[in-house]
Formats: structure tokens, C-alpha cells, sequence
């Protein structure tokens, strides 16, 4: 079915992943967040939009119990699940709904997300744009982890600057969750940010850097935010 493949390497985890312009491929932030995951070995994760499953992948080889896959295109599921067994992976639930509608009444010691940022006054692709400000996805991910994390149950979320990493920060705080930050990177404007930068920079949480070659970057983090009870 799927004949192109590529290989990521996330510290000592290998995964092998098929190629599919139908399904978001892991980029930056997602390479990020794998680079972040921690594991003591045995949690139940959740992997919500997983797309590709690559994040569920590098989770259950660090360690994890059994993981929940979530994502609302088939065509993400079937190359989740395809990926899977490429990266001879058994403990990958992979189940087609929207975020946290497939895991209702479950809690988990791990929810990671990739979710779609992309500001835009215009709809975009579905795995990529975010709404008008870009935190639409995010900020439901971010809404539902208390009812989906068991007590001391971790989220692993990134922010990209231009929809405002601080909003997102106050967010968690409000929620009673302790956070920190666990990873960091810049990353030069795509095609697609490079004609929205005009719209971007009037957004009022956005924060736009520039590297040496005075292109205009964003900069991602990751957070671990911890429920405290």
C-alpha cells in the first residue's frame, strides 16, 4: 500500500515510518516533543491527532504500558496502524474520533499532542490550521487533560510563539498544573507562515524572532505540565 519510507532517529529509538502526502509527516515540533518524552516504564499514553503514530511509536518503545491513538482521518489511522506494525509495535490502540471524543470516560498517566497552529483568516488543511489565532486545537487539548489524566498524570504540550507561549503557560496555571519547560527550538517560517507574516504580526500574542540571515523564525517549546491533584 504505502511505498516510501523514512527513518527518524529520536536519541537511542529508531522508527521507520511510511511516507504519505495524505497524512502529516513528522516535522520539527513533533521531533521536538519526541525528544522530550519520559518515561519510567509501564504508563498508559494517550497520542491525540496522532497522525503518522509516530509519537505513539517513540512511547511505546521508551517503555510505555500501552498506548491510545486518536485521529479523525482514515487515512491517519490507516498509516497509524500501518506504522505500527512496520515498527513491530503491539500495545497501539489506534481509534478514529476528534481528540479526547474516543477516550470519553478514560484517564491516562501520559497525554502528548502534536495539534495544529497555523494561524490563518482563511481555513487551511485540517492538520495544520489552528483557527483565526491558531490556538484552537491547542487550547481544547490543554482543557481536557485534567479530566483525562490520572493524579499525577503528565501533559506534554508545545506552544509555537506566534499564538503566544505565555497564553498558554497562564492557561496551565489555571488549570492547578505545574509546569515546566522541557524543550526549546527555532524554526525559519515556511512557505505558507512567509505569506501569512503580514497577518501574524498584528496577532496579539505573537512574537515573530529573526535569525542571522534575517529570516523570520518562530520559536517552539515544549511543556510538561504535571496534575497535581
Amino acid at each position: 500500500m504505502y511505498k516510501k519510507q523514512t527513518i527518524l532517529k529520536i536519541g537511542n529509538v529508531t522508527v521507520r515510518l511510511y511516507e504519505d502526502k495524505r497524512v502529516y509527516r513528522p516535522l520539527a515540533v513533533s521531533r521536538l516533543i519526541a525528544s522530550c518524552i519520559a518515561l519510567k516504564g509501564g504508563e498508559y499514553v494517550l497520542d491525540l491527532g496522532t497522525g503518522s503514530g509516530f509519537l505513539a511509536i517513540v512511547a511505546s518503545k521508551l517503555g510505555a504500558g500501552s498506548c491510545v491513538a486518536t485521529d479523525t482521518s482514515p487515512d491517519a489511522i490507516a498509516m497509524a496502524k500501518a506504522n505500527a506494525e512496520l515498527n513491530n509495535v503491539h500495545n497501539i490502540e489506534i481509534r478514529r474520533g476528534n481528540l479526547y471524543e474516543p477516550v470519553e470516560n478514560e484517564r491516562f498517566d501520559v497525554i502528548i499532542s502534536n495539534p495544529p497552529m497555523t494561524p490563518s483568516p482563511r481555513p487551511l488543511k485540517s492538520e495544520t490550521y489552528g483557527g483565526q489565532n491558531g490556538r484552537a486545537v491547542l487550547d481544547t487539548v490543554i482543557k481536557g487533560a485534567r479530566e483525562h489524566l490520572r493524579p499525577g498524570g503528565k501533559l506534554l504540550i508545545p506552544t509555537i510563539s506566534i499564538i503566544g507561549i505565555d497564553v498558554t503557560a497562564s492557561m496551565l496555571a489555571q488549570l492547578g498544573m505545574s509546569y515546566r519547560c522541557v524543550g526549546y527550538t527555532i524554526v525559519p517560517f515556511s512557505k505558507l507562515l512567509r505569506s501569512l507574516e503580514e497577518y501574524i504580526t498584528k496577532l496579539p500574542n505573537a512574537s515573530i524572532v529573526y535569525d542571522r540571515h534575517m529570516r523570520a523564525c518562530w520559536t517552539a517549546v515544549v511543556f510538561e505540565a504535571t496534575l497535581l491533584s
